[in-house]
C-alpha cells in the first residue's frame, strides 16, 4: 500500500470509530428521552382516570426512542478531511493530515507533495484509534 492509502485507510477507520461514538451517545440520549417520557406516563397515570395498558405503554416507550436515538446520532456519515482535521488537532499532528490530503488531490506528481505524504504516513503510524476514540459511558451515567 502507498502512503496515501495508509492515511486514507486509517482516517476511514477513525471516522467509523468517530460515527459509532456518536450513535452510542445519541442511544444514551434517546434512553434519556424514554426515560423521561416514561416518567410522565406513570405520573399521568397517577393523576388521571387511564386505563391499565398506559403502564405497559411506559414500559416500552424508551426501547424506540433508544433505537432512534441511535439512528440520528450515527446517520452522517463525517468526510475525510473532517476527519483529517478531527485527527489533527486531538493528535496535535499540526495539519499534518488535512494537508497530505490536499496535496494528494493534485494531479501531478511533485516531490513535495510526495514529501508531505511521507510525513503525514510515518506520524500516523503511532496512533491508536482506542486512546483517540473511546467508545464508553457518558460521565452522566457513572
Amino acid at each position: 500500500m502507498s502512503e496515501l492509502q495508509i492515511i486514507e485507510s486509517a482516517l476511514q477507520q477513525a471516522a467509523g470509530r468517530r460515527r459509532w461514538a456518536r450513535a452510542l451517545r445519541g442511544l444514551w440520549h434517546g434512553l434519556l428521552v424514554g426515560a423521561v417520557l416514561c416518567l410522565l406516563f406513570v405520573g399521568a397515570w397517577h393523576l388521571f382516570p387511564l386505563p391499565l395498558w398506559t403502564l405497559t405503554l411506559a414500559a416500552f416507550v424508551p426501547f424506540p426512542c433508544m433505537l432512534a436515538g441511535l439512528i440520528i446520532g450515527g446517520w452522517k456519515k463525517p468526510a475525510l478531511p473532517e476527519v483529517a482535521r478531527w485527527v489533527d488537532r486531538r493528535q496535535h499532528l499540526q495539519e499534518r493530515l488535512s494537508t497530505a490530503l490536499e496535496v494528494s488531490s493534485a494531479r501531478d506528481s511533485t516531490s513535495w507533495r510526495d514529501l508531505v505524504v511521507t510525513d503525514a504516513a510515518s506520524h500516523l503510524k503511532g496512533l491508536d484509534l482506542r486512546r483517540l476514540v473511546p467508545l464508553r459511558l457518558p460521565k452522566a451515567t457513572h
